[in-house]
C-alpha cells in the first residue's frame, strides 16, 4: 500500500491552532495523567466527521465527510460517505482500506513499516488514554483544561517526522471534537468531530 494515500486516513483515526500555542502548561489541578484516565474509561464511541484537506498541488480545499466508531482498545472505523465511499478498518495490528476511487481494498499489518505502526499506535494510544505507549511514540503536550483541552503530538521517529510534522487533537473531558494534522510536504487537514454522547461508553 502506498504511504502517500495512507497518511490522510492515519492522520485521522486521526490546523486550527499553532504548535506554539499548544506548549503552554495545563492547569495546576488538572493534567495529562488525569486527562488520559478520563480517555481509558471510554470503552465505546461513535461520531460525525467533516475533514478538510489542503494540498499543495491542488488549487482548492477538499472536504469529505463520513462517519468514525472507536471499541477500546484497538478497533478503528473511519466511513467516508461524500465525496466518494471508502472506508478504513483498524483492527488490532490489521489496517483494511476499501472503497475509494479504485474500488480495491488493501489489507496489511502495521508491522509492514515502523513508520506507519508509529503513527497508528500515537493516535490508538491517545483514544485507549495509554499514556506509557503514546509517551514511546510521541513528543507530548498538553495545554487547557478538562473542559477545553488540546493536545499536541509530534512524531519522535525521524522517518514518521518527516511525514508528519504534528497532530493536535482537541476535546472536551473524555469527548474528542476535533483532529488537526501537519504534513511535512506542507498538506494539513481540519477535522470537526461531532460525537454522539449518548453512545460513548
Amino acid at each position: 500500500m502506498r504511504i502517500i494515500r495512507l497518511l490522510p486516513w492515519l492522520c485521522a483515526l486521526c490546523i486550527a491552532s499553532a504548535p506554539l500555542a499548544l506548549a503552554q502548561p495545563a492547569t495546576a489541578n488538572w493534567g495529562l495523567a488525569q486527562l488520559m484516565q478520563e480517555l481509558a474509561q471510554v470503552h465505546s464511541a461513535s461520531a460525525s466527521f467533516t475533514e478538510r484537506k489542503t494540498v499543495q498541488v491542488l488549487s482548492t480545499p477538499l472536504v469529505a465527510s463520513g462517519s468514525l466508531s472507536y471499541v477500546a482498545p484497538d478497533y478503528i472505523r473511519k466511513a467516508t460517505l461524500l465525496p466518494v465511499p471508502e472506508n478504513f478498518v483498524l483492527d488490532h495490528d490489521q489496517i483494511t482500506i476499501s472503497g475509494g476511487p479504485d474500488q480495491q481494498t488493501h489489507v496489511f499489518s502495521l508491522n509492514a513499516d515502523p513508520r506507519i505502526g508509529g503513527l497508528v499506535e500515537g493516535i490508538r494510544a491517545t483514544l485507549a488514554g495509554d499514556l506509557p505507549a503514546l509517551d514511546h511514540y510521541y513528543i507530548v503536550r498538553l495545554s487547557g483544561d478538562a473542559a477545553n483541552w488540546q493536545l499536541l503530538l509530534q512524531p519522535k521517529n525521524p522517518g514518521a517526522a518527516r511525514m508528519i510534522k504534528w497532530i493536535i487533537i482537541r476535546g472536551k473531558q473524555n469527548h474528542l471534537d476535533g483532529l488537526d494534522t501537519a504534513s511535512g510536504n506542507g498538506d494539513h487537514s481540519e477535522m470537526s468531530i461531532a460525537e454522539d454522547v449518548s453512545d460513548a461508553q
